[in-house]
């Protein structure tokens, strides 16, 4: 397995040390094309032999034989599982604390592809849609809509905050789609105080759908001064310059029912193979980083959806 993960991985690994590891960058390259889950959701499990897995220490030791160079180099082995094709494994690693990379491993001929699967065929968007249909976060837009915008999003990520604005303008630009929101703060060793505003802006969603996304604006223009220790007085204030009443919002935030709620979200979004913020699914289609694309190929990107709506 030593010579397994191919030079392609050196590129990736370039890459992850040129980031921010507090602000997870991300590709427009592949902003139209990654949807890794919407490829497994339709791929039946039960239909192919199961493959063997590498174990955590045999991925761990081509790591190093790869990347042990470099003493700056960290990774971390998220997750082991079947890939949806036979004979390849999904091996998840996060390099310098960046999103997972996937590894696809052939533990048979020691060799590997570092990539995204995606949907593909005449109505590849499909299985997006359906586990799609759980989202129940705040929303925008009328209930029986052309289509749904659902985006995955963190109160601490910087390119979270750049989409707000872009979220509103479509809002406004397409009356006819409705756009729901869903908690999905990033581990605390990448956002601190991440899951603490998601617990907050949950209950505020639950107290006041409308003063919901005032609420959630002021904790993005407001990111540079909450920290991990002051978080709890922020939201607080933020909250009560929102029109809450900050008292009752903290007593939800600390609610095992608020945390259930949010954990929620987060499980919505690991079934879709979210592992970045934001994370927008357009008619299913899933689009990250949309701050990075040009307002009119977003614009024609979500009237070519809403043309081929259900599809």
């Amino acid at each position: 397995m030593r010579k397994a993960i191919i030079v392609l991985l050196f590129f990736v690994a370039a890459t992850a040390v040129s980031q921010s590891p507090a602000a997870p960058a991300q590709s427009t390259k592949t902003s139209q094309a990654k949807a890794g889950t919407a490829a497994r959701a339709a791929a039946s499990p039960a239909a192919k032999p199961a493959t063997a897995l590498p174990t955590k220490e045999q991925v761990n030791e081509a790591m190093q034989r790869t990347l042990g160079y470099d003493p700056a180099m960290t990774w971390t082995v998220v997750e082991i599982r079947q890939s949806p094709i036979a004979g390849l494994a999904d091996v998840m690693v996060s390099i310098n604390k960046q999103p997972p990379q996937h590894i696809y491993f052939a533990p048979g001929i020691e060799s590997a592809v570092i990539g995204e699967m995606i949907p593909f065929g005449s109505n590849p968007f499909a299985p997006a849609r359906q586990l799609l249909r759980a989202a129940d976060g705040p929303a925008l837009g009328p209930k029986t809509p052309a289509i749904e915008i659902v985006e995955f999003s963190d109160l601490e990520c910087p390119h979270c905050k750049a989409a707000a604005p872009i979220v509103a303008k479509l809002a406004a630009d397409f009356p006819q789609v409705r756009i729901i929101f869903q908690q999905f703060p990033l581990p605390a060793s990448l956002h601190p105080w991440a899951m603490k505003a998601a617990l907050y802006a949950d209950c505020a969603a639950q107290a006041n759908k409308d003063a919901f996304w005032k609420y959630i604006d002021s904790v993005f223009e407001n990111q540079g001064s909450i920290a991990l220790a002051t978080a709890d007085d922020k939201l607080r204030q933020l909250a009560k310059e929102a029109g809450y009443d900050a008292d009752k919002l903290a007593a939800c935030a600390a609610s095992p029912e608020a945390e259930a709620r949010v954990n929620k979200s987060l499980d919505l979004g690991k079934s879709l193979d979210v592992n970045s913020t934001p994370t927008f699914f357009i008619n299913g289609r899933r689009v990250p980083a949309i701050a990075n694309i040009p307002y009119d190929q977003l614009k024609a990107l979500v009237q070519f959806e809403i043309d081929h709506a259900g599809k």
